[in-house]
């Protein structure tokens, strides 16, 4: 007993076996009835009850006055009665027109076009219409098809639609076809795709000179230009190409939806990043934008070979991305989507001041940035860590564009701004910066005075080197001595008698320079000397007046 067909539809589906369905001549099947002949059913059905002859040879009838009854009598859908229809356009988004060259004109949301006419996209373009049989399309920018076929048949109760990709890409849901009538088609410069209620993409590359198409419910006809050259029948999950000879390619899985679980569901800058995960067999990625889930206008359409997908010229507000993995043959995977939020205005000002990792010895530093046009105040927040999880500082409602921060004690520090406009409506957190607070060094020891010299020593940090200063006068313009040292401390010729002032600044390992410290004096009095040149004293050695 012979296997039905039907029992191994399932195993040829998912292997897209090649399969012999030619589709290159749509017809009716007309089961025949009591008293019928080939003129009395063209009399019925025709559009021109003289083309019956026509019928009789397109099913090899010896004598077309004699049918059995119940025979089933193919008629070809050209021949049978009908009436135009139309596909309506229900959404128009970056750019679309009908016709082409000096007849094309804008095309708008609501109109009907007629069976013939092309429709072409623009570089952002989207349309998405409804074909007569109720399936609807959605026509990707830069793309341009033709509705080939929108007809009624009244007489039989059948539609036929189809429609022509010369270029770009088109995804389809098509309306289910019943049994025995015609399905919808898509006919492209190197091939058909004939199907009976299914979704799928179909793609036509004019540089590759290559039609491409994916299978994403249901079943797909691939086939030659003819209709039956290399037909396959493809499950879902499937996708092939067709090239210029009408040859239909291996079938081969389509990839499986990237993962986006790390993507940012809050993106904060004009710039959006979305970094990708690595899916084996991919080649590169489509990222699409929408305001909504349906994707009814496609905002932004990028692909890209790198590690992320990035956007720009975006207003803020609630987004849906769509990103699917291209192999190496061009067919593009399934979906996977994620909504999120773009919140980047008002953008954060500049900061200007310190720079970052810069070093300040004291207690007090000033923290200065640009001005946002955009901000009514602005936010500060200085943290001891990354995370600001330990504020050291949370300054609200500042109008300035500079703030002095004191009594900060030792470390380092990170610090951050938002602006605030209008309403309390403050936008996103700058990048952190950091800086340095670091204890001023500490004065001198006062001098050890002998009689013939003088020693200055202070406390100072592994690698630093010293500017000293002695001069007569506090603002150090009549200088006695300046001298660069290696080390926390200096020996000199005791001086004539006199106030003298003294300061010193030290310079870190890394370069950084602190500034000098407060000026201290002392006071030298001249002795008379011994013979052998030591002071004659009269009392206690000369103290430093410290201030």
């Amino acid at each position: 007993m012979k296997t039905p067909l039907w029992t191994l539809l399932p195993c040829l589906l998912a292997a897209g076996t090649a399969i012999a369905q030619p589709v290159s001549e749509a017809s009716y099947d007309y089961t025949t009835q009591r008293r019928d002949t080939v003129i009395r059913v063209s009399q019925r059905l025709l559009s021109d009850p003289r083309t019956w002859r026509e019928v009789a040879r397109f099913n090899q009838l010896k004598n077309p006055n004699r049918i059995p009854i119940g025979f089933t009598l193919r008629i070809p859908m050209r021949l049978l009665r009908s009436e135009a229809g139309a596909a309506m356009i229900e959404h128009v988004a970056g750019g679309a027109r009908t016709g082409t060259g000096a007849t094309a004109a804008p095309l708008r949301a609501g109109e009907s076009v007629p069976e013939g006419t092309t429709l072409q996209t623009g570089p952002d373009g989207l349309v998405i219409m409804r074909l007569v049989d109720g399936s609807v399309l959605r026509l990707a920018g830069r793309s341009q098809l033709q509705i080939d076929r929108a007809r009624r048949f009244p007489s039989v109760d059948q539609i036929s639609s189809g429609v022509k990709l010369e270029s770009g890409r088109v995804e389809v849901q098509a309306a289910k076809a019943v049994a025995g009538k015609p399905g919808f088609e898509v006919r492209t410069p190197q091939g058909v795709l004939g199907v009976r209620g299914t979704e799928f993409r179909v793609s036509v590359s004019s540089e590759r000179q290559v039609t491409t198409g994916e299978v994403l419910e249901g079943a797909v006809q691939f086939a030659g230009r003819d209709g039956e050259t290399g037909a396959r029948l493809l499950a879902a999950g499937f996708g092939t190409l067709i090239d210029t000879q009408q040859r239909v390619a291996e079938p081969s899985p389509l990839l499986p939806a990237p993962n986006l679980e790390a993507m940012p569901v809050l993106q904060e800058r004009l710039v959006l990043r979305f970094p990708l995960q690595a899916l084996a067999g991919a080649v590169s990625y489509r990222g699409q934008l929408a305001r909504d889930a349906q994707m009814r206008e496609i905002l932004a359409d990028d692909v890209t070979q790198g590690a992320e997908l990035r956007f720009t010229d975006l207003d803020d507000g609630n987004y849906v991305l769509r990103v699917r993995a291209i192999d190496a043959r061009g067919l593009e995977g399934r979906d996977a989507s994620l909504p999120f939020r773009l919140k980047a205005r008002p953008e954060p000002p500049l900061p200007a001041a310190p720079a970052p990792r810069a070093v300040t010895r004291g207690t007090e530093v000033e923290l200065s940035w640009a001005t946002n046009p955009q901000a009514q105040s602005y936010h500060l927040q200085v943290a001891s860590d990354e995370s600001f999880a330990t504020l050291a500082r949370d300054l609200l409602a500042i109008t300035s564009t500079s703030q002095l921060l004191d009594k900060l004690a030792p470390g380092e520090y990170f610090w951050r701004l938002a602006s605030v406009r209008a309403g309390n409506d403050q936008g996103p957190w700058g990048a952190a910066r950091t800086f340095v607070m670091r204890p001023l060094p500490k004065a001198p020891e006062p001098p050890a005075i002998s009689d013939t010299a003088m020693k200055f020593q202070w406390e100072g940090e592994p690698g630093q080197t010293f500017e000293f200063q002695l001069a007569r006068d506090a603002q150090f313009t009549q200088l006695v001595l300046e001298r660069k040292l290696d080390k926390p401390e200096i020996e000199l010729p005791r001086p004539a008698g006199g106030v003298y002032f003294m300061r010193m600044r030290a310079r870190d390992a890394d370069g950084f320079q602190g500034p000098f410290t407060s000026p201290q004096h002392f006071t030298l009095i001249d002795c008379m000397k011994s013979g052998d040149g030591n002071c004659l004293r009269s009392g206690s050695n000369l103290l430093l007046q410290l201030p």
